[in-house]
């Protein structure tokens, strides 16, 4: 069949749905379809038993709501004093207390060790000395090679090995690649304290008839408090925190008219839970500083925490009702308790408090959405017998008094330690009824840790040249030579210490190298700081940046559990049996 112009009737078709589903549609009004003309009942959203509801809200205890406002922001006054000094030892040893600079990290004033007797090792001496003519080369003295002050500072500080030793196998090389090319540090500084301090305008001999004089001393000053505060500290035994019978650093810390205590510091970073307020240290100045912030109310929130509204969905991953409890998990109980039932009821206000400083809240007010300024008065558990104060310092010999503040001591935030170039092991040796120090590594002169394994064990048992005898007598067997011993003594009422002893060598007393068993000098250590699993105690050199980001570096111990107990096989009083000869 046909129509006008010759068209069939499929073709039209195709057309009118090619335009209705191809094309977009165009829509000029849109609007609701009622049966009744009104559309209100809808828009009601009408439920069929409203009763339900009231009996869910009352369940759910909707109805016993007061018409208090939510918080909106939040006023916090302060009273911060900040931390002005450190007192370095016990409280026992009487040290006056030593200012803090601002930006001073504590850590590092606490835990750096004054130099060995010996010195430091050649390589420390070649760094401080490539360092001193870098500085002087600044301040526009030519150190070149060939110069004339360059042959005068190597011909007063020859670069030297600083003490022998024919087991290291890393200085000979060392010292001939360094020596004569760069001054020994060590001597160079002494030379320069012996100048300023005979005159402050002194130059030393070998930096005689320089220009630019002022510019020289200037840059010798600031080398030498380099060296001297980080390389190579001088000696001073009223600085020295650590405590060698507990194996532990003990420190103060002055804020105002408070005096915090770290009784048993074990290295690391310093934190507030390390502390004792000492409350028999003589009063210092008061130099609080009140404070007032204000910030926005945040209702807190925590990972599983249980939704506030009733059909919201909660977190999947965290099942509270799955933990298994058992009545005498308080702890537990006390976390299910509030995550269930006051976990938002809290508000999170953070206070910003300056590093290095003790602060006290005085006042705490918060305003509603009605307008409404509330004060908050400090919790009071008066009426309970035990008391519990989180990050509030505890005061020493009080169980349960503390200190209503924060204390935020002036800490590093990250420590870099590197290879430990001294490690001793405290182990106990039940069959010898003695306890032993083992020297494991020691610093060598080069500055590279070495193993005093490498020193050989002793030889071994050499029998008698009696023909006829058929047993050898041993009065005492011999040890390694870095196995230091540590023999019990009486301190008091069935208590005891344990003392540094030595073994005898033809004749001669067997010191310890290193710096940790103090070679030459007494050194006890308290029975029960040694236990049965041992302690390893390491001098690690560490490195960390200050808060204007430069680098601080110093050598601290780091105190771990060892290995257990160790077998040396000393023992007295032995026959040997010999070995038939063969014909």
């Amino acid at each position: 069949m046909t129509i006008a112009k010759g068209l069939r009737i499929d073709t039209v078709a195709s057309e009118l749905a090619a335009a209705f589903l191809l094309e977009p549609p165009g829509w000029t009004r849109l609007e609701p379809q009622s049966v009744s003309g009104d559309p209100t009942p809808g828009l009601e959203a009408r439920v069929h038993d409203p009763l339900w509801l009231l009996t869910r809200q009352w369940q759910l205890g909707e109805f016993a709501g007061e018409d208090a406002g939510s918080p909106v922001a939040v006023t916090v006054a302060t009273s911060t004093t900040p931390v002005s000094a450190w007192v370095p030892g016990d409280a026992a040893a009487g040290n006056a207390a030593k200012p803090l600079p601002p930006g001073g990290l504590l850590e590092s004033a606490v835990e750096r060790e004054p130099t060995p007797a010996h010195g430091p090792t050649l390589r420390t001496r070649a760094d401080a000395g490539a360092q001193l003519l870098a500085q002087v080369h600044d301040a526009g003295v030519d150190v070149g090679a060939g110069s004339a002050v360059l042959d005068d500072v190597l011909a007063a500080c020859p670069l030297a090995l600083p003490w022998p030793d024919p087991h290291d196998r890393v200085a000979p090389g060392l010292l001939a690649v360094l020596g004569g090319r760069v001054p020994d540090g060590e001597r160079a500084a002494l030379d320069v304290e012996a100048g300023l301090g005979a005159n402050p305008r002194a130059l030393p001999p070998w930096l005689a008839g320089v220009a630019n004089v002022n510019a020289v001393l200037d840059a010798l000053a600031d080398w030498l408090s380099w060296y001297r505060d980080e390389v190579a500290p001088a000696p001073n035994p009223d600085d020295d925190c650590w405590v060698d019978e507990r194996l532990e650093y003990r420190f103060g810390l002055v804020a105002g008219t408070h005096t915090f205590r770290a009784p048993a510091f074990g290295g690391g970073r310093a934190d507030w839970y390390g502390f004792d307020a000492d409350t028999h240290a003589p009063p210092t100045p008061d130099d609080a500083v009140a404070g007032t912030q204000t910030m926005l109310a945040t209702p807190l929130r925590f990972a599983g925490m249980p939704a506030d509204r009733y059909w919201q969905f909660e977190d999947g991953q965290v099942n509270l009702g799955a933990l298994e409890v058992q009545p005498h998990d308080l702890a537990r109980l006390l976390l299910v308790e509030f995550a269930t039932v006051y976990g938002n009821d809290w508000l999170v206000a953070p206070v910003d408090v300056p590093l290095g400083s003790y602060t006290e809240i005085t006042a705490v007010t918060y305003s509603t959405t009605f307008g409404e300024t509330l004060a908050v008065a400090p919790a009071d558990d008066g009426d309970r017998s035990g008391r519990f104060r989180l990050f509030e310092v505890s005061v020493a010999g009080s169980s349960t008094e503390t200190l209503p503040g924060l204390l935020v001591p002036p800490s590093v935030v990250g420590i870099l330690d590197g290879s430990p170039v001294e490690e001793v092991l405290y182990l106990r040796d039940e069959m010898a009824n003695v306890a032993w120090a083992v020297e494991r590594t020691v610093e060598s002169p080069s500055g590279e840790p070495r193993s005093r394994r490498d020193e050989g064990y002793p030889p071994p048992f050499t029998p008698g040249t009696d023909p006829g005898a058929e047993l050898d007598y041993l009065l005492e067997n011999e040890v390694p030579a870095w196995w230091i011993p540590f023999l019990p003594v009486a301190t008091g009422y069935r208590t005891l210490a344990l003392r540094k002893g030595m073994m005898l060598k033809d004749g001669v007393a067997v010191e310890p190298l290193g710096v940790l068993l103090r070679p030459g000098e007494a050194l006890v250590v308290r029975d029960e700081e040694i236990a049965r699993e041992g302690v390893r105690v390491r001098r690690v050199p560490t490195l960390t940046r200050g808060i204007d980001g430069s680098y601080t570096r110093w050598t601290t111990r780091r105190v771990t559990t060892g290995r257990g107990e160790g077998a040396s096989g000393l023992a007295f009083d032995n026959t040997i049996a010999r070995k038939p000869t063969q014909p």
